[in-house]
């Protein structure tokens, strides 16, 4: 089931511009950081004589935390479509088979967004010297955004274009990325919401209980949320 479902996602995908620019995106921020950063890094050292190498880490970190957002907001926006939505209540004559398909549309993203953000970090090595038990530690907890962002649109967006306020609406937890690295006490304070934040933080510690305490709190902020909408948003497919 979750191999026709996910073909058939694909085709549809395939046919809406902006789903498939979303889809694709992941693909072009790694060809951004793997080629494009060095590119830039160098004209503005010929031009300024300032090294951006320093930021790379920063600007990376920030660039792989897009990928959970684009996958969730891609399954999100397929969900709200309403040519999908007949060929799901097609697909799922009863009400358990309807609650299935929805399932499987939230855990989907979930192994996409593993499996970019894992290539993503061996292709552009955000933090060099981390070791692989960091990386894949990591890469799970930010795998776990995407289906609080499917859930988070899913349940509150009625159509396509409330989806996409709901989405730029997310982006304020991954504006805390870069400020929250940036900015000193007490102003990091304010970054504390996000998830983001404190998965940034667990990826660069250079304590292993530290990151694991970082994480922890990452993840206890995204199983909360998930939580939160989860049942909304069953409520909202199902009947």
């Amino acid at each position: 089931m979750i191999l026709n479902l996910f073909k058939a996602d694909i085709k549809f995908i395939s046919r809406k511009p902006m789903l498939l620019m979303a889809f694709l995106a992941p693909f072009v921020l790694i060809i951004a950081l793997r080629l494009g950063f060095p590119l830039f890094s160098n004209f503005i050292f010929l031009k300024t004589g300032f090294l951006i190498d320093s930021y790379y880490t920063l600007v990376a970190i920030t660039f792989v935390s897009i990928i959970p957002l684009l996958f969730g907001m891609v399954y999100a926006f397929l969900l709200l479509d309403k040519t999908d939505l007949q060929v799901l209540q097609v697909i799922a004559l009863t009400h358990n088979g309807k609650k299935i398909l929805l399932n499987l549309r939230m855990i989907v993203p979930v192994f996409m967004s593993f499996i970019m953000i894992l290539l993503s970090v061996i292709l552009t090595n955000p933090v060099p010297d981390e070791g692989w038990l960091r990386t894949i530690f990591v890469s799970i907890l930010l795998s776990a955004q995407s289906p609080f962002i499917f859930l988070f649109i899913g349940s509150l967006a009625e159509n396509k274009t409330e989806g996409l306020a709901l989405t730029k609406l997310y982006g304020i937890f991954l504006i805390t990325v870069p400020l929250g690295l940036i900015l000193h006490h007490p102003w990091n304070y304010l970054a504390f919401f996000s998830p983001l934040y404190w998965l940034a933080w667990a990826w660069i510690a250079r304590s292993a209980v530290e990151s694991l305490i970082y994480g922890a709190i990452a993840g206890i902020l995204t199983l909360s949320g998930i939580i939160i909408f989860f049942r909304h948003f069953l409520r909202k497919h199902t009947n």
